[in-house]
């Protein structure tokens, strides 16, 4: 297979291996020496952090703003057809990029053939969902589904042609480009979405809405990224990949069996509706284990393929991020389980009044699924991916096991306990943790106390709020936001000043970091 050049900003780097320390390697003669691996991780860690706040933090407004303008039926329609395409899309996965993001040579010659699988695995996947509208619609007894599927084909036949070149934003740690990949179609997604919602009052703002973000993100990739990928194949370099892809692609079909599972049989028993209540419940619960989990897997991914032989790095580079983690996860939890009446009331409104329960049972599941989510990168980053591949099924496994009689039982807080006990069914999977990262029991025990304390914080916080008199939900989690937010501020800069651990503390030597 031929080569070509890489572009400017990544050539440099592909044609060199990877010194494993923290030191940077030497660099060739007339080249600006590359920065240390823990400055290019912490200002990775910096930028995803800025990306991930900016982009969610769209993402919250358009949902809020679109739940006042539509309806939960609306949602649960866009959920029906969001799970079709999951569906179809994880059990396609090839796992090329993430196999390509854990080597550590040279990846140049192969990025032409993972394209041209994409683009064929893409368009061939839109086919497939236009042909089978009509049984989705069947199956979940929504005919309505039918035209809006058939027309979201064409976001996943776009969703193949994105420039492979933004491999590098993760494999490189140029987390600055990652962050402006991302923010342009969050934020036109928000623009379309609320101005169509507005306007059309249908589910059709949500996929046009998401239309606009996947021509958006194909568009972008090459204005941001100069490489220009070729149809090529070259069938060894494609089985080398997928010898590592195939776990990732085992990891994603039980995936996606433990984490869309619960919707599926949700919306079959119950309907639209109620999925849509569900979805948008599993949505807030989910922020903020979503956002730590993508904040660690971006980063702390290829950061430990990096240093995959050096344990006492690997130890110290886990213990720094579950501490950050627990700490983050642990209080927001707390609060989302006091406070659900106050933030589906006030935020959403009263049509959504249904979404409570499950969001204070989602909310504990999402504390699990950040804090064990922090074994991923280290698996797969270390080269042990069917570790991830035994999470993922064992959690599947609880879940479907237990979803259909708790539905039943309960509803779609039935549901929300299948989820919570597929998660919390993982915890024995720290035991690989520590015997890959060399980190021992008393030590994540020691990082786990400023997230304890912190959550003390918020219960006191909040308790102390309700007994306050409120004349409107939203005025009512005004409240508890600032008593919290007040409380554990003081409990940050306590812990970090005085006794050298928690957000402040690990924030300060990141800063120390970038100066050096």
């Amino acid at each position: 297979m031929d080569s070509k050049p890489l572009p400017a900003e990544a050539s440099a780097k592909a044609g060199q291996t990877r010194d494993s320390t923290l030191a940077a390697p030497a660099a060739p003669l007339g080249a600006a020496p590359e920065p240390p691996l823990t400055t290019r991780v912490v200002k990775g860690v910096a930028w995803v952090f800025a990306g991930k706040v900016v982009g969610r933090g769209t993402q919250l407004v358009k949902l809020v703003v679109l739940a006042r303008l539509l309806t939960p039926e609306d949602f649960g329609l866009f959920g029906i057809v969001m799970l079709a395409i999951a569906t179809v899309n994880t059990f396609t996965q090839t796992g090329f990029n993430t196999a390509l993001i854990q080597r550590k040579d040279n990846i140049e010659d192969y990025l032409d053939t993972a394209w041209t699988v994409q683009v064929i695995r893409g368009l061939v996947l839109a086919a497939m969902l236009f042909a089978i509208a009509p049984v989705v619609g069947w199956f979940f007894e929504e005919p309505r589904a039918v035209p809006l599927l058939r027309v979201m084909c064409i976001s996943v036949a776009l969703g193949g042609f994105v420039n492979i070149g933004i491999i590098y934003f993760r494999k490189e740690l140029e987390f600055h480009k990652q962050f402006v990949y991302n923010l342009v179609p969050a934020v036109l997604s928000l623009v379309v979405g609320v101005i169509l919602a507005y306007r059309l009052r249908s589910v059709w703002a949500l996929v046009w809405a998401g239309m606009a973000t996947a021509a958006t993100r194909c568009i972008l990739s090459y204005v941001i990224h100069a490489y220009r990928p070729r149809g090529r194949f070259d069938w060894p370099r494609a089985a080398e990949l997928f010898r590592f892809g195939r776990w990732m692609l085992a990891i994603s079909v039980v995936q996606f069996l433990a984490m869309h599972g619960d919707r599926v049989v949700l919306a079959k028993l119950l309907g639209a509706s109620v999925l849509g209540a569900y979805s948008l419940a599993f949505t807030f619960a989910g922020l903020p284990a979503s956002e730590i989990r993508s904040l660690t897997d971006v980063v702390m991914m290829p950061a430990y393929a990096k240093v995959q032989h050096r344990k006492r790095k690997l130890g110290r580079g886990f213990l720094d991020v579950f501490e950050l983690v627990l700490s983050l996860a642990l209080p927001l939890a707390v609060f989302m389980v006091l406070a659900a009446p106050e933030i589906v009331l006030g935020v959403l409104g009263p049509k959504w009044g249904r979404a409570i329960g499950p969001l204070r049972i989602l909310a504990v599941a999402g504390l699990f699924r950040a804090v064990i989510g922090t074994s991923g990168p280290l698996f797969v980053g270390t080269g042990h991916p069917h570790l991830q591949f035994y999470k993922s099924i064992t959690r599947a496994v609880v879940t479907l096991g237990t979803i259909y009689p708790l539905t039943m039982l309960w509803g779609a807080e039935g549901t929300a306990v299948a989820a919570l006990l597929g998660v919390a069914a993982l915890t024995p999977m720290f035991f690989w943790v520590v015997q890959i990262s060399g980190v021992q029991v008393t030590q994540i025990a020691g990082r786990s106390v400023p997230g304890v304390v912190l959550s003390a914080c918020v219960l006191v916080a909040v308790l102390a709020g309700k007994l306050l008199p409120a004349f409107h939900a939203m005025v009512e989690l005004v409240l508890l936001l600032a008593l919290c937010g007040l409380l554990t501020s003081v409990a940050v800069l306590g812990m970090g000043i005085f006794q050298n651990r928690g957000p402040y503390y690990l924030g300060v030597r990141a800063w120390a970091t970038l100066r050096r």
